[in-house]
């Protein structure tokens, strides 16, 4: 007896979602803001940026090594996935079947389950310990410029890609609420092996866990949890603040916190109207986004949708991000000095 199931709607679920997002999500810069958009490739070694994304037919393609795809293959390679995983991860739904129409044997996907807080919590202390035990890792926080304090105090850890489950069983949690926390590939691998690992927090749990390769030889550069990326870092700021800096990626996030600034991070430049919404609490926003085309234009776009009480913070000359400030000895002096700029022409603008 053959059991009908559910026929899932691939076309559907690529509708969805749009390949640049889902490519910023996973960690990878893209430059530019039309109908092309490239970056530096999550798949194999390169300074170039030859990963090209296509925005009207929402492909991709690399040509320094050949591959591409859409949004699903596109996740396949990252989450080392088959397409009924990549489809889970992309929260696929069973198409209504017309009645009398003869039913594909395709099993059914139910989406992804809500982040598991408490065992991500778990994960991020785990890291935490190994990152004061790897002398790599903390040569590669101090060659950006990021102290061992600024790490403790914003909870960064480093997965050196064994060891945690065995870790996160002894701690209490069931095979089953491990192997569904999202920390671990279909196949059972870590997914953030190799990284630096950044947590985004609020109130004591981890909501959130990205992370940065420190080598140049990883399979993949960046990693995150699949699903909606947050702002990072927003939950660490205190309810009474009065104004935020929001910028663009981890680094640059991590390099203002040590400067003790107030500041978040958008992840990139997709989904600016949640972003919007995120700070529309701060009665001041200050946009410091990266000074490549395609930051500048979100940087723009994220004051307009902010309005009035909104400013954008130019970026000194000969420097690309926030990040790269943290490694300049008056980096923060030249940062305070074009953050008062900003604010000094929003003034005058009122």
């Amino acid at each position: 007896m053959t059991i009908a199931v559910p026929r899932i709607d691939i076309a559907a679920v690529k509708a969805r979602h749009d390949l640049a997002a889902i490519v910023e999500s996973a960690g990878v810069k893209l430059r530019g803001t039309g109908r092309v958009r490239q970056g530096v490739c999550p798949f194999h070694d390169e300074a170039e940026g030859s990963f090209t994304v296509y925005g009207d037919s929402q492909r991709w393609y690399c040509f320094g090594c050949g591959e591409g795809g859409d949004v699903l293959d596109f996740i396949q390679r990252t989450e080392s996935v088959p397409l009924a995983g990549a489809l889970q991860l992309l929260g696929g739904t069973a198409a209504p079947t017309p009645p009398d129409t003869p039913r594909e044997s395709r099993a059914y996907v139910e989406p992804p389950p809500a982040r598991d807080r408490a065992i991500l919590t778990a994960a991020a202390r785990f890291y935490a310990a190994q990152l004061l035990r790897s002398e790599d890792a903390l040569a590669y926080l101090e060659g950006r410029g990021i102290t061992i304090a600024t790490a403790i105090e914003l909870g960064l850890g480093y997965a050196p890609g064994v060891r945690l489950r065995e870790a996160l069983l002894a701690a209490g949690f069931d095979g089953e609420r491990v192997a569904r926390c999202g920390l671990f590939t279909e196949r059972g691998a870590e997914r953030f092996a190799g990284t630096l690992v950044v947590p985004d927090a609020a109130n004591g749990q981890v909501r959130w866990l990205g992370g940065r390769a420190i080598t140049r030889d990883a399979r993949a550069r960046f990693q995150a949890l699949t699903g909606p990326k947050p702002v990072l870092g927003l939950g660490r700021i205190p309810p009474d603040a009065r104004w935020v800096i929001v910028t663009e990626g981890m680094f640059d996030w991590l390099t203002l916190s040590q400067w003790g600034l107030p500041a978040c991070a958008a992840l990139g430049t997709q989904g600016l109207e949640r972003v919007a919404q995120a700070v529309s609490r701060f009665a001041n926003v200050f946009v410091a986004f990266d000074r490549d085309d395609a930051g500048i234009a979100a940087a723009e776009r994220l004051s307009a949708l902010l309005g009035r009480r909104s400013a954008v913070v130019r970026l000194p000359r000969d420097f690309m991000d926030v990040g790269e400030l943290a490694t300049a000895p008056d980096g923060r002096a030249a940062f305070i000095a074009q953050l008062a700029e900003a604010a000094r022409e929003r003034r005058t603008e009122r």
